[in-house]
């Protein structure tokens, strides 16, 4: 079955200092990994929201004069906020408006280390069964934003943004949801939201490899 992909790198990254996306691991950027994971999927529709970088440059690495487009590939898109300053809820409503296929693998750009293995168990989860949303738990907590949802739910999802209700545990509520119980190494999970954890992340990542 085919699929979408969205990648949420829309986010301020005001603890960060810096954006997120672009940071380098292992040579790369952080989006170009997590695009290279969607595609390795299969997937031939990925969208990355929140990013123009046709004309941010926001595939372009800290102290690169080049655009750095890592495959320039005719699968990544980019869709801009419909809504600005929304988080993830808006980010979701803007990219299931323009996804090609009636389900679509989400995951944040800042979580480097999750693995292709853990996303394709997780999409294998949700294809057997077709729930609205099938989302990864670890230690019985929700992760929200690693997760697969059905495309149809745009209007769900201005719904709740015209009601104020932004939290994605606000859309959960309202889904036929099934949960994923993550059994891997719990360092894939780690998200890199501050400086120290950029500096655990690029601690781990040659043991990851």
């Amino acid at each position: 079955m085919n699929f979408s992909g969205i990648i949420l790198a829309g986010g301020k990254s005001s603890r960060m200092k810096t954006d997120k996306s672009k940071l380098l691991l292992g040579g790369r950027i952080l989006l170009e990994i997590q695009i290279e994971k969607l595609e390795n999927l299969g997937c031939d529709d990925i969208i990355v929201s929140g990013k123009n970088f046709h004309s941010a440059n926001a595939l372009t690495p800290p102290g690169s004069d080049s655009l750095a487009d890592p495959h320039q590939s005719p699968y990544v898109s980019q869709v801009s906020d419909l809504i600005p300053d929304l988080g993830p809820m808006g980010g979701l409503y803007s990219c299931f408006l323009k996804c090609k296929h009636s389900c679509a693998l989400v995951m944040s750009v800042d979580i480097p280390l999750l693995s292709e293995d853990t996303l394709n168990m997780l999409l294998a989860a949700h294809l057997d069964n077709n729930p609205d949303a099938t989302v990864l738990t670890y230690n019985g907590h929700p992760e929200p934003l690693i997760g697969v949802y059905n495309t149809s739910h745009a209007d769900l999802c201005k719904e709740l943004i015209d009601n104020k209700k932004l939290a994605i545990r606000a859309l959960l509520e309202r889904l036929d949801c099934q949960y994923y119980d993550f059994h891997g190494n719990p360092y894939e999970l780690l998200n890199c939201n501050t400086p120290e954890d950029y500096e655990q992340i690029l601690h781990i990542f040659p043991n990851e490899k």
